[in-house]
């Protein structure tokens, strides 16, 4: 009796171990992705982006929408020149939008120390203003907050991006420095997307 309330005790303990090891693995930084094959670049890349455009002929140009300024928060400054731009539609009411912003800062610091210029361009759709003010009011976002000007834009902003008018926010778009509109990306982005994302934007 004595020897198989060992073994049993042994066998709980290997598997609770192993439970432990299993999630430690999960958590994992976003660092165990930064490693792309040149080879394995593009089917990383269509793996994130449900359109893409070439850079040439068939191409398609980026129009930023009309904003509205946001009372309290300065214009911010101008995307770099020659810089990628990360286009994200989003508001406060999007539990995922709001959820992604820290990955979002993640990545702008890793890409950024990879080499790659890029700014956040995030654009809020939020109709009341109390709830944009008093949400930028307490967090920081991982680039410069636009507010986009009326309702009515939002489908002729979704329809220039590639975007159907009934999809769901949050929506990424990924600009070129030539202001070439070159990947689209509906619905949340996560952890295990940051491989693909670099690929795409190094063109490794």
């Amino acid at each position: 009796m004595r020897s198989t309330t060992a073994a049993l005790l042994g066998l709980t303990a290997l598997l609770l171990s192993a439970g432990c090891e299993e999630k430690k693995s999960e958590g994992e930084a976003p660092s165990r992705f930064a490693s792309v094959k040149r080879e394995g670049a593009t089917k990383a890349a269509s793996t994130f982006c449900e359109k893409q455009w070439p850079t040439g002929e068939g191409g398609k140009r980026y129009t930023a929408p009309a904003e509205r300024p946001i009372p309290g928060v300065a214009a911010g400054a101008a995307a770099k020149a020659g810089a990628w731009r990360w286009v994200n539609l989003w508001a406060t009411w999007c539990l995922p939008c709001v959820e992604e912003m820290g990955l979002l800062a993640r990545w702008r610091d890793s890409l950024t120390a990879d080499g790659v210029n890029i700014d956040f361009e995030l654009w809020s759709i939020d109709d009341e203003e109390a709830a944009l003010t008093g949400w930028l009011g307490k967090t920081k976002l991982p680039g410069r907050a636009r507010w986009l000007r009326a309702q009515e834009d939002l489908t002729p902003f979704l329809q220039g991006i590639g975007a159907d008018a009934a999809s769901a926010i949050p929506i990424h778009a990924l600009v070129d420095g030539n202001g070439n509109l070159r990947c689209l990306r509906v619905g949340a982005v996560h952890d295990e997307d940051y491989g693909a994302v670099k690929a795409f934007l190094t063109g490794a």
